[in-house]
């Protein structure tokens, strides 16, 4: 299936098998991250539309425009991107405990190319993720540049052996909503319920301080 985004006229492919058969879905354009929603073959006997919808950022596309790795949620379904081949199980279990829906990036093009295509509610990343160094981690990298408007709907967290957990400056820094070290990952799923409650409340107070103001 090929659909258009209708916002920036980017062209996507979807393999056939792919696509769920009587179900709507939604997928995010991986160039204006515009939200559509796509109604596939079968369920009106017509040419499948393409819309802008407001859905969940928690829906996620395929990780390459070439070879589609679609991930099928339910409208509300959170969702976390790991970024650790050292730590990956202990970060799974203590999400999974979250109700979080997991993906598992296994090097950084894979990261990179996932993060293209889908808005996670959740990113862990240890600075070392495939054997980079945190000066040079390009999921890091890819990260820090993308604008407010949408890095406000991911939360990203960053994991580090010299980082001192909950560390506001540092978080602030490396463009982090949250820095945690690798020795506190014992508690990580008391640290992310907190840190994730604390953003979503600072959030719900700031889009209410705009909309006082008039400027949204």
């Amino acid at each position: 299936m090929e659909i258009t985004c209708n916002s920036c006229n980017k062209k996507i492919n979807i393999p056939d098998d792919k696509v769920p058969q009587g179900k709507t879905f939604s997928v995010v354009c991986p160039q204006c991250k515009n939200k559509i929603s796509v109604e596939p073959p079968g369920t009106s006997g017509e040419i499948p539309s393409v819309e802008t919808a407001n859905l969940s950022h928690s829906e996620r596309i395929q990780p390459s425009e070439d070879e589609a790795g679609i991930d099928f949620t339910e409208e509300g379904q959170k969702t976390a991107l790991i970024c650790d081949d050292k730590n990956r199980d202990v970060i799974k279990s203590s999400l999974n405990e979250l109700n979080y829906k997991i993906s598992i990036a296994y090097s950084g093009e894979d990261a990179v190319n996932r993060m293209k295509f889908t808005m996670y509610d959740i990113i862990l990343l240890n600075e070392e993720f495939d054997n980079s160094s945190p000066e040079n981690n390009p999921v890091l990298k890819y990260i820090q540049p993308i604008p407010m408007t949408t890095r406000r709907k991911i939360f990203f967290a960053l994991l580090g052996k010299n980082f001192r957990t909950f560390d506001n400056m540092m978080a602030f820094v490396k463009s982090a909503n949250l820095v945690i070290n690798i020795k506190d990952l014992s508690n990580l799923k008391n640290i992310i319920k907190k840190s994730v409650a604390d953003n979503d409340k600072f959030y719900k107070s700031l889009k209410e301080s705009l909309r006082d103001a008039g400027k949204v």
